[in-house]
């Protein structure tokens, strides 16, 4: 290789390097009030993780209809682990991100379990509904039939009248 080359990687090396020391004194390491993630705020985040995992077990099994009471309890805890996932850690960035996209991911479960409920609550109205008309249903067609025999046993009658006079 020829020298002035070396001379001009070297020089190019060396100011590369030098910008990029610079950069870095300049941003420093970080806040010094984010110190990363301690055992206890992990082992917070994952006894919420475990109660927002069980509340949902539970709210899943809960009908809204016949335990009204213990369904917007369990709600309520769900949104209180929830909200507390989504601005509850003060963590490093990325400890905290994942918290709030875990806290994110557990909102929308909540909106679907709601959204099951209500659809629960829809289908057994609907079936009750069913249910009123078929039972009027019945008794119209019970009434009918009744019709009907009198307007048969009034046309025999008519028919037997009619038969004597010939």
């Amino acid at each position: 290789m020829n020298a002035s080359l070396i001379k001009f990687l070297l020089v190019t090396l060396v100011f590369a390097g030098g910008i990029g020391a610079l950069v870095y004194a300049l941003s420093g390491p970080g806040p010094a009030n984010e110190k990363g993630t301690s055992a206890e705020q992990e082992e917070h985040f994952l006894s919420d993780i475990r109660k927002a995992d069980s509340l949902h077990i539970k709210l899943k099994k809960t009908d809204p209809n016949e335990q009204a009471s213990d369904f917007s309890a369990l709600r309520f805890q769900q949104e209180e682990a929830i909200g507390r996932m989504e601005t509850g850690y003060k963590a490093d960035t990325l400890f905290r991100s994942l918290a709030q996209l875990t806290g994110r991911n557990y909102s929308k479960l909540l909106g679907t379990v709601s959204v099951q409920a209500t659809d629960r609550q829809s289908k057994a109205e609907t079936k009750e509904q069913l249910t009123d008309q078929v039972a009027t249903l019945k008794t119209d067609i019970q009434s009918l039939e009744t019709q009907l025999m009198l307007k048969q046993s009034s046309l025999e009658s008519m028919r037997a009248i009619k038969a004597s006079q010939q």
